[in-house]
């Protein structure tokens, strides 16, 4: 043939006649030409792309050396392999090359390869429990970066194809699980680091609700459609989630109430649903006891949905003692940070720095005498707070001494207003270490494949 085959046809004029000559002379039929451009205008697109990252984009990368260490393979991560970026859709850009788009189940496989092998990666803190004593903020960081980027350019070719099936929900899902595990991470390895340039919490939950409130949507869809949740696997979950979102905005209640009106009576009643409900009526009425009682049932990734409500916990319901108790009180440290979540409500002795940081960053008085000496006998429990002798007297008794005895004193000063931000920032940390070191414990401990991809039941789901 004389004549080249354009990639973007003009028209078909003239073809019919050139088609018949060439049948004639037997000539080999010519290679389809590549798709043209779709606008968004013309209807659906269908991706044609069956690689992680576009040929095209893969190639001007590496020629311009733009290939992250995540996508190059490396000693131990030879799967490592380019991913596409995420790009910012340009201002009224509705054409889109059906070479750069990914149909859903190459979506899906990108998403299972950045959460099984990316996020696998040495000292990020997103491995197994028992590894992640090595952890460092750089590397935690730098993981998490990527991953965030490829994961948005997964939900961008989802948005431009108009996707809406089981597998949107399911990378949705997924999506979620991620950022409530990076937002507990960033808790567990931020939480002493003064300045976070290169975290912010804002955009991780703006993350977080976009996909929540996108999944809110979905199931909606699927409702109306006729299909029953237990009857779709990738709806089965769908009460998890509902229940994140829920957590996500427990301290809105016009929020709250708009979610409970779109949300069908049936995952309503469905025991994580009913366990977010709890802790948002407890929160709104201030019962911090029973927050906290609820807050011990969640899950891990629950737990991580309602951290950022604890400073507001912990804020009102100091205000609250403060309020109850007299200036000659003495309110042991141990027994606060019980009460405040700060230690096992069954340990003694513990959490008493945690509950004496709190109240100070409050502006709580506290102070601290030398431990007692130790008593062979036992004595009863004291009759009042207020008898600092008798409570020397029970803390010679606690099978875990306290390096001294401390006491909360009310009413001395004024309050501030809010919690002091750093002080904040330690004690969440310390929470956020506790919420796993509990689960490995009790041996069992969840890897972020579990996690992330709903491939294991986490415990404490009953409602």
């Amino acid at each position: 043939m004389t004549r080249g085959h354009s990639r973007y046809p003009r028209g078909n004029r003239g073809r019919g006649r050139e088609q018949g000559r060439g049948n004639r002379s037997n000539e080999p039929a010519a290679p389809a030409p590549p798709p043209a451009p779709v606008s968004l205008q013309q209807g659906p697109i269908r991706g044609e792309c069956h690689a992680l990252c576009p040929p095209l984009e893969q190639s001007e990368r590496a020629r311009n050396q733009e290939l992250s260490r995540f996508e190059r393979p490396a000693a131990g991560f030879e799967g490592f392999v380019p991913v596409k970026k995420y790009r910012r859709a340009a201002a009224g850009r509705d054409v889109w090359d059906p070479l750069e788009l990914r149909p859903a189940p190459v979506l899906l496989r990108t998403l299972r390869h950045l959460f099984t092998t990316v996020l696998a990666w040495p000292q990020s803190g997103f491995d197994a429990w028992e590894q992640r004593g090595s952890a460092r903020v750089a590397e935690f960081l730098a993981v998490y970066h990527f991953v965030n980027d490829r994961v948005r350019g997964v939900r961008q070719d989802f948005t431009v194809q108009r996707i809406e099936d089981a597998s949107l929900v399911t990378a949705l899902q997924q999506a979620a699980r991620f950022y409530l595990l990076a937002g507990l991470r960033s808790a567990q390895l931020l939480g002493g680091v003064k300045t976070q340039q290169d975290w912010s919490d804002k955009l991780n939950d703006e993350q977080l609700a976009s996909a929540l409130s996108q999944l809110q949507a979905l199931y909606g869809m699927h409702e109306l459609a006729g299909f029953d949740h237990d009857d779709v696997p990738e709806l089965k979950e769908a009460g998890e989630f509902v229940a994140y979102d829920l957590l996500l905005h427990a301290d809105e209640p016009p929020d709250v109430a708009w979610m409970l009106l779109k949300v069908s009576p049936k995952l309503r009643r469905l025991p994580a649903v009913r366990r977010a409900l709890r802790a948002f009526v407890a929160l709104q009425t201030d019962d911090f006891l029973t927050f906290f009682a609820e807050f011990a049932t969640m899950t891990l990734l629950e737990k991580a949905a309602s951290l950022r409500h604890l400073s507001k916990v912990w804020t009102r319901s100091l205000r609250m003692v403060n309020k109850g108790f007299g200036k000659q009180d003495r309110f042991p440290l141990e027994e606060l940070a019980r009460w405040m979540n700060l230690a096992d409500p069954q340990s003694e002795g513990e959490g008493g720095e945690l509950a004496e940081r709190l109240c100070n960053a409050l502006n709580i008085q506290t102070q601290r005498h030398p431990p007692p000496p130790t008593r062979t006998d036992h004595t009863d429990v004291a009759e009042s707070w207020e008898i600092v002798g008798d409570l020397t007297k029970q803390v010679a008794s606690l099978s875990v001494k306290p390096s001294s005895i401390g006491f909360a004193q009310f009413k001395l000063a004024p309050l501030h207003d809010q919690v002091d931000s750093e002080a904040v920032r330690h004690l969440l940390g310390d929470v956020a270490l506790r919420i796993e070191a509990d689960l490995a414990r009790k041996g069992s401990p969840l890897t972020t494949r579990e996690l992330i991809m709903g491939e294991a039941q986490e415990g404490g789901k009953s409602g």
